[in-house]
This record gives C-alpha cells, sequence and structure tokens, in this order.
C-alpha cells in the first residue's frame, strides 16, 4: 500500500468506492433525522466518524484525489458538487437565504473537506469526531445563526455515535 505509483485505474475504483461508501454513511445518518439542520448535523458527524473509521478511504476522497491530476481533480470536483447539493438544501428552508453569496455551499463543503484533508495527512483522522459539532456549527452558522446553530451541534456529541 505504500506504492506511490499506483495504477489509475486503481485510484478510480478506490475513488468509487470510497464515494459510494460515504454516500451510504450519509444517507444512513440523515434519514433518522427530521428537517433538514438535523440532517446535515447527522451527516456531517457521519462524515467525520467515516473519516476516522477509515482514513484511507478518505484520503482517496480528498488528498489522493487532488494528487491525481484531471481525473482526481473531476473526482473531487463530483464530491463537493454531491455535498454542496445536499447543504443547499437548507435555502428552501429560509427566505432570507437566498442573501446567501452562491458559492456558500461550496465553500463549506470544501472547507469540511479541507480540514478532514489536513487531519488525515498528519495521522491525525481520531481526531475528527470530537471535532464534530464545532464543524456542525461552522456549516449551519449562515443559515441558522450563530445561537440556533450552537444549539443544533450540541445535539450532535462525539460520544453519541450511531452505528447500523
Amino acid at each position: 500500500m505504500e506504492d506511490v505509483q499506483k495504477p489509475r485505474e486503481d485510484f478510480a475504483s478506490a475513488f468509487e468506492a470510497a464515494f459510494a461508501r460515504l454516500q451510504v454513511a450519509l444517507l444512513e445518518a440523515c434519514r433518522r433525522q427530521g428537517d433538514w439542520p438535523a440532517k446535515t448535523g447527522a451527516g456531517i458527524a457521519a462524515g467525520m466518524e467515516f473519516a476516522a473509521a477509515d482514513p484511507a478511504a478518505a484520503a482517496v476522497l480528498t488528498n489522493e484525489a487532488m494528487a491525481e491530476g484531471a481525473d482526481g481533480h473531476a473526482r473531487y470536483e463530483r464530491l463537493v458538487t454531491y455535498l454542496s447539493e445536499r447543504l443547499a438544501q437548507g435555502r428552501e428552508e429560509r427566505a432570507e437565504d437566498e442573501l446567501l453569496p452562491v458559492i456558500t455551499e461550496r465553500a463549506m463543503a470544501g472547507a469540511v473537506l479541507t480540514l478532514i484533508a489536513q487531519r488525515v495527512d498528519q495521522g491525525k483522522a481520531s481526531e475528527l469526531p470530537a471535532l464534530a459539532p464545532e464543524v456542525i456549527q461552522f456549516v449551519l452558522t449562515p443559515y441558522l445563526g450563530g445561537d440556533e446553530a450552537r444549539r443544533l451541534a450540541a445535539r450532535f456529541p462525539p460520544a453519541a455515535k450511531e452505528q447500523g
């Protein structure tokens, strides 16, 4: 696994498998929640737990994708788009969210992925679940305001790990 010169097909297969597993983890976490803010909080917590439990998959989705050239960038772009679309659903919840810049969701998704990539690269993926409440608050603040985002983030403490 230390082979830096992996064939492109191996990367593509690894990325697609990791992306599919991440999507399932996010969908499973979100389906147990009622409204968009709770679904978003659960999805973020599940994403952090996914990366901590499988740092190799998280690395493929982030750092390795960015190092893979055009194909990796295209796949990473699909991941960012997927996450952004989930976040954009929050605009429907509140009319004033139309005032948010169009790039808000992409910026949030990119920031969270960068945080994950950094921790994975530093061998600190195990820290990610503990960061989930802060990340949830960060992502939800533009939509809900600071107080409501903080309140909702507190519903997803790192110890409240659900496994299905």
